[in-house]
C-alpha cells in the first residue's frame, strides 16, 4: 500500500514538473530575447600602428554574421581608431559538448544516439585536430564526463564501442546543463574557439534543486552558448510533448536549434549551425594617437550599437613597428606577362615606440604569402625580385625581428597588377629616377654610336656600294581604305584556326572556319561575319576577332554580357587566343582552334 502511495506521488510531482517546465517553455517562447552578440577571442598588435582583432557573431536567430559586410564602430580608449578593414578569415575551430540523458524509457533509442554523434564526429561535420568534442552525461546532481576534450573522430567511436548504459536513479537536468556550462571556457582546448552545447534528452527534470530553467538560459546568454536540443522519445512518459516543448523553448532563447532524435534528416541542422563558426573575422584598424599601455576596446555594430563586445589591448613600450611607405596613389601597376621576376623597390620606416633604435637582427617581405630575405643594411630603402605576383590584388607586407626577439609586421599594402602595357609608378620601379634615366640615356647613345660605327666601317671597306639595289622597285598602288581592309578576305599563310560551337540555340555549323584577318562576332547579320540570330544574350556585335602575326586576338566589342576566355572576361586591351580556349559570349559557347 506505502510502494503505491509513494509511487503515485512521484507520477504527481513528474507531471507537476513538466507542467511547470511546459509553462516557462511556453512563457518564454512569447517573450524569446535577442540572441545577437559580437565576441573578440583575441588580438594582435605585431602590425603597430595597427591593431588586429579576432572576432565572431551571431545574429537575433543565433546564425554567424558575416562581418565582412558589416560596419563597424570601434573604440580604443573611448576614442574614435582610424579606418577599419576586414583582413579575411582565420580558422579557430569548435568546441562542442554532448551532454545526453538516457533515463531506462529511452533505451530502444540509445543506437540512434550513438549513431548522431559519431556522425557529428566525422567530415565535414567535425574537422580532426581543429576542432574539439566532449560528452558528458546528465547525473543526480551534476554532469559526468564520458569522454574529455578531443580532436580525434577514432576517440568518439572507441567511447561506443562499448554501448552506453541507461541511468536508473532520477537526474537532474538542469543542474548538470547549468554547472557545466560554467565549466566549458576551462575546457576548452583552444581558448579561441566558439562553443556550443548539445542537450540530448526527454526534457523531464524532477530532482533539481540548485538551479531553476531561467538561471540555465541566463547562464548560456551570459556566456554566448548555444543550447542545441535533441529530443528522445521516453516510452515510460505519457505525455511526451511537455518535455518536448520545453527543450524548443531552450533552443530558442539560447539561439539553438531544437531537433528530434528519430528525424536524422533535421539532424545536419545542427552540425552544419555548429560548424558555421569554425572561421573567424580578422578585423584590423589603425590607431590614431599610438602610446604604449593597457587600453580598453569595445566594438559594436554600427546599425545595432547594443550588438557589441569588449575586450583589453596590451601595447609593450618597447614594440617596434614598422611601415612600407607607398602613397595610395601609386599602389596600381601593368605589366604584359608574369613569367619573368619582377625587380621592384620599396622604402620602409622602422621605429620603436619608446624612441630607442635597435639593432634589426632579420627582415623578410611577404608578397602572396611567399618570403624574400631584405638584407639588413638596406632595410630602409631596397630592391627585391618578385616572383608570386599575380593579376589582380597582391597582399605586400614587411617583416622585421629585432634584436630583443620581438617580431613587427607592417600594416599590409596592396597592389593591384593589371595585364596591359607595362606601366610601373615612379615609387615601386626599380630603374625609376634621375639615375636610371640617365643609365638608359647612355644606353641608347652607346648602341647608336655602335651601329653608326658598323655602317661607317662598312662604307669604307665598300661593303654599302651596292645597298640600293637590294631595295625593291615597281609600281605602288593606292592603299586600301582601313574598313575595306578589315572585310576584306585573308587567308593566312601559317594560321589555319576554326572554332568549334558547343552550345547556342542558332544554328550554326560547326566547325567555322576562320579566313579574314578580322573576324566580327554578333546576333546581327548586318554587323557580324559569325552570326547567332537566336541567341539574345549576345549584343548585335559582340565580339571581334583580329589576326596579329600568327595569332587572333580577341576583343570585346562594348558587349552588355561581356566576353570570357576561359572563365576570364576579356579586357580592353584583348586577350591572345590559344588552341583549346573556350570563349563565352552571353549563352554562346565556343572553342578556338588552331593548327
Amino acid at each position: 500500500m506505502m510502494r503505491t502511495i509513494k509511487s503515485g506521488w512521484l507520477r504527481f510531482l513528474l507531471l507537476l514538473t513538466m507542467v511547470l517546465l511546459t509553462g516557462t517553455a511556453v512563457l518564454a517562447q512569447d517573450d524569446i530575447p535577442d540572441v545577437a552578440q559580437l565576441f573578440i577571442t583575441g588580438s594582435d598588435v605585431s602590425s603597430l600602428p595597427s591593431v588586429e582583432l579576432h572576432m565572431y557573431g551571431r545574429d537575433s536567430q543565433g546564425n554567424p554574421l558575416d562581418l565582412s559586410q558589416e560596419t563597424l564602430t570601434i573604440l580604443q580608449n573611448g576614442n574614435p581608431v582610424g579606418p577599419i578593414e576586414y583582413q579575411g578569415a582565420r580558422t579557430a575551430g569548435t568546441f562542442t559538448v554532448f551532454l545526453i540523458d538516457i533515463p531506462p524509457g529511452v533505451v530502444d533509442e540509445l543506437p540512434l544516439l550513438q549513431d548522431a554523434i559519431e556522425s557529428y564526429a566525422a567530415a565535414p561535420n567535425m574537422n580532426e585536430q581543429i576542432d574539439s568534442v566532449a560528452v558528458y552525461q546528465v547525473g543526480e546532481t551534476q554532469a559526468a564526463q564520458l569522454l574529455e576534450p578531443t580532436g580525434f573522430y577514432n576517440s568518439v567511436r572507441n567511447l561506443f564501442a562499448t554501448p552506453l548504459d541507461p541511468e536508473t536513479g532520477a537526474t537532474a537536468l538542469i543542474d548538470s546543463t547549468t554547472s557545466l556550462l560554467g565549466e566549458m571556457e576551462a575546457l576548452k582546448p583552444n581558448p579561441d574557439m566558439a562553443a556550443s552545447l548539445v542537450l540530448v534528452t526527454d526534457g523531464t527534470d524532477v530532482v533539481s534543486t540548485n538551479f531553476e530553467e531561467e538561471d540555465m538560459v541566463n547562464r548560456a546568454l551570459e556566456l554566448g552558448i548555444p543550447i542545441h536540443t535533441i529530443w528522445l522519445d521516453n516510452e515510460n512518459i505519457s505525455t511526451p510533448d511537455f518535455g518536448q516543448s520545453f527543450l524548443a523553448g531552450v533552443a530558442a532563447q539560447t539561439g539553438g536549434i531544437a531537433v528530434q532524435l528519430d528525424n536524422t534528416a533535421d539532424l545536419p541542422l545542427v552540425w552544419n549551425r555548429v560548424s558555421s563558426f569554425r572561421d573567424q573575422a580578422r578585423i584590423r584598424y589603425t590607431v590614431t594617437e599610438l602610446a604604449a599601455g593597457t587600453f580598453p576596446v569595445s566594438v559594436s555594430l554600427a546599425t545595432d550599437p547594443t550588438v557589441s563586445a569588449e575586450t583589453t589591448i596590451e601595447i609593450p613600450n618597447n614594440l617596434p613597428s614598422v611601415v612600407i611607405n607607398l602613397p595610395t596613389e601609386s599602389r596600381t601597376l601593368s605589366l604584359p606577362a608574369l613569367d619573368e621576376p619582377v625587380r621592384l623597390q620599396f622604402e620602409t620606416a622602422v621605429t620603436w615606440l619608446d624612441g630607442v633604435e635597435r639593432e634589426i637582427t632579420a627582415a623578410q617581405l611577404k608578397v602572396n604569402d611567399v618570403t624574400y630575405d631584405v638584407p639588413l643594411e638596406d632595410v630602409t630603402n631596397f630592391q627585391a625580385d618578385i616572383t608570386s605576383l599575380t593579376y589582380g590584388n597582391n597582399s605586400v607586407e614587411m617583416v622585421i625581428i629585432d634584436d630583443q626577439g620581438i617580431r613587427a609586421n607592417s600594416p599590409i599594402v596592396v597592389l593591384t597588377v593589371n595585364e596591359g602595357r607595362r606601366d610601373i609608378p615612379d615609387e615601386l620601379d626599380a630603374g625609376s629616377g634621375l639615375l636610371g634615366l640617365i643609365l638608359r640615356f647612355l644606353l641608347v647613345v652607346f648602341a647608336l654610336i655602335v651601329v653608326l660605327a658598323v655602317l661607317f666601317w662598312l662604307w669604307r671597306n665598300g661593303r654599302l656600294t651596292n645597298l640600293g639595289s637590294l631595295v625593291p622597285r615597281g609600281p605602288s598602288r593606292p592603299r586600301e581604305p582601313f574598313a575595306e581592309q578589315q572585310q576584306a578576305s585573308y587567308t593566312p599563310t601559317h594560321t589555319v584556326a576554326y572554332l568549334e560551337v558547343l552550345e547556342a540555340v542558332s544554328q550554326l555549323s560547326s566547325p567555322i572556319p576562320l579566313s579574314m584577318a578580322v573576324v566580327r562576332i554578333g546576333r546581327s547579320p548586318n554587323q557580324a561575319n559569325i552570326a547567332f540570330e537566336n541567341d539574345v544574350t549576345m549584343s548585335r556585335l559582340h565580339a571581334s576577332l583580329m589576326l596579329e602575326g600568327n595569332h587572333y586576338r580577341i576583343f570585346d566589342e562594348q558587349s552588355t554580357s561581356g566576353t570570357y576566355v576561359n572563365e576570364r572576361k576579356v579586357p580592353e586591351y584583348g586577350i591572345q587566343l590559344n588552341d583549346g580556349d573556350e570563349i563565352h559570349l552571353g549563352a554562346v559557347h565556343l572553342r578556338f582552334r588552331q593548327g
